[in-house]
């Protein structure tokens, strides 16, 4: 989740449940909507969070962020927006103390900054060598119950207390106090016949080592990878981890002209790491940082981010040369303003699907971190030539026009920074 994103989750979590801030934030809205496309976060925080807060008479939040250490992009702590969400945490310690923020993070040096001078109260919980009794003990309870909501729908074949008592133990054990790797085991369990799932975690894997427990989810759901399904793969993942915006099943089967079959059988594979239900996402960022770690992740299954970006600027070109056409909604004149179009919500749904839409909006963002070469600089030249107006079309018609001078001017800071590159090697 990106920090203008958790904020602006917070806020509408507020809302709901208290009248007097919903109202302060509905002025607000009123006053400025462009509030909420805000780029800066700092002025987001205050309007939508630190004001409607305040404003709230004697009420008690609770808010409770999980997994700060993955809000921040890919970046993480390096990016401009992470920096941004430092400050914002830091404002508010400057809250009244009714104000309860509950914050839940790996150990990542600018969290552990942040937290070094700002008031708060650290609990610590430790995994490995030094995990807790108790936070084993909360393990293990997970592992019995999941575990044996499993036995319930095998009744002719598992007994009611599978896997057994000495089996918890030695899974308990296994986690080393790392409830995502426990929790992974039991979707990995979930995903085939239970017995023979369970004895191949037994039998492989290290003892709380998330890069063992996923290379040997990878290896066993995909056996051999090699070819044409690899390069699928790669592109699968990529995609989900590079997309700027999630996308779902058929978005991403689309954009990349995949196989329904060759999809379905890679979420299938994933089903222990990832969420496919809807948009597409993986379950814990300790997988994505797993597959760009050239040192944990074996090679078949290793992510490259200037590869994958590239992969997905000359999807989004592509999708663009495939479907932008004059006219695309069969609009029957061009004298009124959409707002006046009936039934134009549905009609744009109908003509421009997601996968397009998505182009459309991110190509310039792919571009940018995408290094020059024929391929891509034939089909700018193609866009730019033909399609250019049916592009700005699209975007008026998706309601995102107004991301049209920075794409562009993301285009031009692509063309003079990458395609110099060849000239000044020669020349150096």
């Amino acid at each position: 989740m990106t920090p203008k994103a958790l904020w602006r989750t917070v806020a509408y979590d507020l809302a709901r449940q208290y009248l007097a801030i919903r109202r302060h934030l509905v002025s607000e809205l009123e006053a400025d909507e462009a509030i909420l496309s805000t780029i800066n976060i700092d002025k987001l925080f205050h309007h939508l969070i630190h004001g409607p807060l305040v404003a709230g008479g004697e009420i008690f939040p609770v808010i409770v962020v999980d997994a700060l250490d993955e809000c921040g992009g890919l970046d993480g702590q390096h990016s401009d927006e992470r920096k941004a969400l430092m400050r914002t945490l830091s404002s508010w310690s400057r809250l009244p103390g009714r104000f309860k923020l509950i914050v839940t993070s790996r150990v990542e040096t600018d969290i552990e900054q942040l937290f070094s001078r700002t008031s708060h109260h650290p609990l610590e919980i430790c995994a490995g060598r030094d995990v807790t009794p108790q936070s084993s003990n909360d393990i293990r309870l997970f592992l019995e119950d999941e575990l044996r909501q499993i036995a319930v729908q095998y009744t002719r074949t598992l007994t009611p207390d599978w896997p057994g008592y000495e089996t918890i133990n030695v899974l308990t054990t296994k986690s080393a106090g790392l409830f995502i790797w426990a929790r992974t085991v039991v979707k990995f369990v979930t995903r085939g016949e239970p017995g023979e799932q369970l004895h191949r975690i037994l039998e492989g894997g290290s003892t709380g080592d998330m890069s063992a427990l996923y290379s040997w989810i990878l290896n066993a759901s995909f056996p051999s990878p090699s070819g044409d399904f690899l390069e699928s793969l790669r592109l699968v993942l990529g995609g989900i981890i590079f997309a700027k915006a999630p996308l779902t099943a058929p978005s991403l089967e689309r954009l990349f002209s995949i196989t329904n079959s060759t999809l379905e059988y890679i979420c299938n594979g994933l089903q222990s790491v990832m969420d496919s239900q809807g948009l597409m996402h993986f379950s814990h960022q300790s997988f994505v940082d797993f597959l760009l770690d050239p040192t944990r992740c074996p090679p078949n299954f290793l992510i490259d981010r200037r590869r994958e970006s590239r992969s997905l600027t000359l999807a989004c070109l592509h999708t663009m040369r495939d479907n932008l056409k004059f006219n695309i909604c069969n609009l029957t004149s061009s004298y009124i303003r959409n707002a006046e179009v009936p039934n134009l919500k549905s009609q744009v749904e109908e003509c421009i699907p997601p996968h397009l839409s998505y182009s459309c909006c991110f190509w310039a963002s792919h571009l940018t971190e995408t290094m020059f070469d024929n391929e891509v600089s034939d089909c700018l030249v193609y866009f730019t030539d033909h399609q250019f107006l049916f592009w700005l079309e699209v975007l008026s018609l998706v309601r995102q026009v107004k991301i049209a001078s920075t794409m562009l001017g993301s285009l031009a800071g692509w063309i003079q920074v990458r395609a110099m590159t060849p000239y000044l090697l020669r020349n150096s």
